[in-house]
């Protein structure tokens, strides 16, 4: 049961990089994008021009330089990203004998912690945060970090620093960065090198400005190395003093982690509110006060380095993480983000009147919310614009982005908000983490959403509705969306947003197969899909040429047999959202029954289930939880139609198979003496494996996948 009929979507950032599964300090809502590195590189354009310069960022359709000019990516061919060692030579200066005593203990260090760990690709002998909150309300943050690589594929990412702070609010300053090589050479910080920079990426689907980028290229990195640094990120102009969010992680997955600590200072009398999560012990702090502040301290030695797993949650699902709070609850949040959604919800009496025309002929509330839903989604453009703190969880109010045709996610849910409000119908913009991010933990406020959605009370049922994208017909929302806790900020609740049954987020393929005597077939497959399912492939279908549709269905028919015949293909619906979505194709097959003396073995297409489908049960054991985007529902109808001179000699058995996460039943009939019948139904109703389930939940997929490979065997009648 292959399926090459889906489409895909990902995405994440960091503030300093280290590479593999990485600690990310989230400073604004998700519409807020930051370029990820930045160097002197070479870049080949398409006029075959080369341009020395240094590149910033790359979207999907512009590489944006550090001089602020903007390339379209059609125009850039090829760019040769430079390697540190073949930066200008560091210059020659004096090196302290603080500097000469940390390096002799560095190497030390490693080779004490590298004794334990062969083969991993580098090693964090020092990973240490601070966060202060001061009386005034502003805070700092200090990172200190001394690490060794030992693969070349850490030369760029731990060899780099870059930072970026809101311009106006808060500053970067690069305290030490000191490279510390095996032949006894230090190359202490030089400023000189230190770089800044203001980007402002215009194209694509984000408009990034008001930040400063702070970013360092550490001189002459090679393998063996070890890099020592300590950055600060100051806010000095908070936008609220009294929040303050202190996090930190304690595991890396590109190596093992001598010692991680953290410790979190704020004045005395106010309290750190905090949660622990995945600490082998207890995970209590050692609390202490002095000079007026009170200090929380924990830390972790000899971390080993994380392991990755296929299918497996994000790092602060499973990695040990500290978050805290200098309040208890959500209440100071709700009121915070509810007073700025109550502003910019207010529909002025155009955008009332726009709203009313285009639901004027429905009947039903949920006719009128899905024409809304529909039209934020059609009519206005995903695109972050984004320059502070305000319209990044604020968002711009919803008149403004009616009148432009553009926003982000916060702004298309104040505006889904505010015209469903306008049509009486009772909604909230909602805040949350994607399932494909960490999971929140509502035990301690805190700031670090990535997505605003919307939620609606249409016909007496709770109806989320994530209007960023343009292909999900009503009520159908992304498949990210599902199986999380959300924020309803109108409602001052923590929602859910439900897993749906599986038939809700199914593919449904449907096969008529005519085969003649001479042992060719022709097939006719029709392919249509519900929930999210229909939403990815309808975006994916409509993001490609005709062309490639066209090699698309060849495939289709090649993976069945690689002599199958394209005769024809349809796709339906791709640029109407409010219809279903459906997909055919035709193609014939020359010589697709086995031959065998007078047996024919007969294979159902699309039947069996291939090893790369299912990688995630291909480990003994599991550490971690399988984690699915949501559930799943196949369901294959197969027609055969036979020639006279066939005599069925055996059909797959019918079976059926179930765990408390899945089943999986499939039966064969004869309705008809030249007419074979086949059905199969594969559901998974969870979105997460438990470890402790996964050697039943792996021993039932192997079992229904060694099922597929059942096969139709005919015998030939003589005349």
């Amino acid at each position: 049961m292959a399926s090459g009929r889906r489409g895909s979507s990902a995405r994440p950032l960091s503030d300093f990089v280290h590479g593999g599964f990485m600690k990310v300090n989230c400073l604004v809502a998700a519409c807020l994008l930051l370029p990820a590195f930045s160097a002197a590189e070479t870049l080949r354009l398409r006029s075959g021009a080369d341009l020395e310069a240094g590149v910033l960022s790359i979207d999907p359709t512009a590489v944006l330089l550090e001089d602020g000019r903007r390339l379209p990516r059609a125009e850039v061919t090829e760019i040769q990203f430079s390697s540190p060692q073949k930066e200008k030579a560091a210059v020659s200066r004096a090196v302290s004998p603080e500097e000469i005593t940390a390096a002799k203990a560095a190497f030390a260090k490693a080779r004490e912690l590298s004794a334990g760990y062969p083969g991993v690709n580098g090693l964090v002998l020092l990973d240490s945060g601070t966060e202060i909150l001061k009386p005034d309300g502003t805070r700092v943050s200090r990172n200190h970090q001394v690490r060794q690589i030992l693969k070349e594929s850490l030369k760029q990412r731990w060899g780099r620093l870059i930072s970026c702070a809101e311009e106006g609010r808060a500053r970067v300053k690069i305290l030490k960065a000191s490279v510390y090589n095996p032949d006894g050479s230090i190359y202490p910080l030089e400023p000189e090198r230190i770089k800044t920079s203001r980007p402002q990426s215009e194209g694509g689907s984000f408009f990034v400005s008001g930040s400063i980028c702070t970013q360092y290229l550490m001189p002459n990195v090679q393998t063996g190395s070890i890099v020592d640094y300590v950055t600060e990120h100051e806010t000095y102009n908070p936008f609220r003093k009294d929040f303050f969010f202190p996090s930190w992680g304690f595991q890396d997955s590109e190596g093992p982690v001598g010692l991680s600590e953290i410790s979190v200072s704020v004045p005395e009398g106010k309290e750190l509110f905090y949660s622990v999560k995945n600490f082998t012990g207890p995970g209590k702090p050692e609390v202490s006060s002095a000079g007026g502040m009170k200090t929380w301290y924990w830390k972790l030695e000899n971390v080993p380095p994380l392991v990755a797993e296929p299918s497996m949650p994000s790092y602060e699902d499973f990695a040990p993480y500290v978050r805290g709070a200098v309040f208890k609850d959500w209440d100071r949040l709700f009121d915070w983000t509810g007073g700025m959604y109550e502003e910019r919800t207010k529909p002025s009496e155009e955008l009332k009147k726009f709203t009313l025309e285009l639901v004027k002929d429905a009947k039903t509330e949920e006719e009128q919310a899905a024409r809304i839903y529909h039209y934020v989604q059609k009519e206005i453009r995903y695109i972050a614009v984004k320059v502070g703190i305000a319209s990044g969880w604020g968002g711009y109010d919803a008149n403004l982005t009616w009148k432009r045709r553009y926003g982000c996610c916060i702004d298309k849910a104040l505006l889904m908000t505010t015209m469903l409000g306008a049509a009486g119908i009772k909604s909230s913009p909602i805040l949350l983490n994607t399932n494909t991010g960490r999971e929140v933990d509502f035990s301690v406020p805190q700031m670090g959403f990535n997505h605003a959605i919307t939620v609606a009370e249409v016909g007496g049922r709770h109806v989320f509705l994530d209007s960023t994208n343009f292909d999900y017909r009503y009520p159908e929302i992304a498949s990210f969306d599902y199986g999380v806790h959300v924020l309803n900020i109108f409602a001052k609740k923590i929602d859910y947003v439900p897993v749906p049954e599986p038939r809700g987020n199914g593919n449904h393929y449907d096969y008529t197969i005519a085969v003649s005597s001479d042992g060719s077939a022709l097939v006719s497959e029709k392919m249509r899909y519900t929930g999210s399912r229909e939403g990815a492939l309808r975006s994916y279908y409509r993001s490609i040429k005709k062309e490639e549709q066209k090699r698309a269905f060849q495939g289709f028919a090649k993976s069945v047999a690689p002599s199958a015949e394209l005769l024809s293909y349809e796709v339906n619906n791709a640029e109407k959202i409010e219809e279903p979505f459906t997909m055919g194709l035709k193609y014939a097959v020359p010589d697709y029954a086995q031959r065998a003396g007078n047996i024919r073995i007969f294979k159902l297409p699309d039947f069996e289930i291939e090893p790369f489908r299912i990688s995630e049960i291909s480990l003994d054991k599991r550490r971690y939880p399988i984690e699915y985007d949501a559930s799943m529902g196949r369901y294959y109808s197969y027609e055969i139609d036979l020639p006279e001179n066939y005599e069925v000699v055996s059909l797959p058995e019918r079976t059926k198979l179930s765990n408390k996460h899945a089943s999986f039943a499939a039966a064969c009939g004869r309705p008809a003496d030249n007419r074979i019948a086949c059905s199969v139904s594969w559901e998974r109703t969870s979105r997460i494996i438990p470890p402790g389930d996964y050697p039943e939940y792996k021993a039932f997929i192997e079992k229904l996948a060694g099922y597929t490979k059942s096969q139709i065997f005919f015998k030939v009648k003589e005349n």
